[in-house]
C-alpha cells in the first residue's frame, strides 16, 4: 500500500515536475533529462488512468446499490402479491 501511495502522490505531481524541468532543464542532469521528461510523461498519463478507474468504480458501486434496491423492493412486491393471492383463492 505504501509503494502504492508514493507512486499516485508522484502521478499527481508529475504535471508540476514536468512544467518546472521544462523551464528549467538546468536543474536536471542534462544526460537524463530525456529520460526524465518521458518518466514524467508516463506518470501524467498513470494519474489520468487511475483517475478514470476511480471514477468507473465509484459508478459500478452506485448501479450495484440501486440494483439490489430494486431487486429488494421487487423481492417485496412479489411477496405480497403471493400473499394476496393465495388469501382470495
Amino acid at each position: 500500500m505504501q509503494i502504492e501511495e508514493q507512486v499516485r502522490f508522484v502521478a499527481k505531481h508529475a504535471k508540476h515536475n514536468l512544467k518546472l524541468i521544462k523551464r528549467n532543464p538546468v536543474i536536471c542532469n542534462p544526460e537524463d533529462l530525456d529520460k526524465n521528461i518521458k518518466f514524467l510523461e508516463m506518470m501524467i498519463r498513470l494519474h489520468k488512468n487511475d483517475q478514470k478507474a476511480q471514477k468507473n468504480a465509484r459508478r459500478a458501486g452506485r448501479a450495484l446499490r440501486l440494483r439490489s434496491r430494486l431487486r429488494n423492493l421487487l423481492s417485496i412486491l412479489a411477496s405480497e402479491n403471493r400473499k394476496g393471492k393465495g388469501e382470495t383463492a
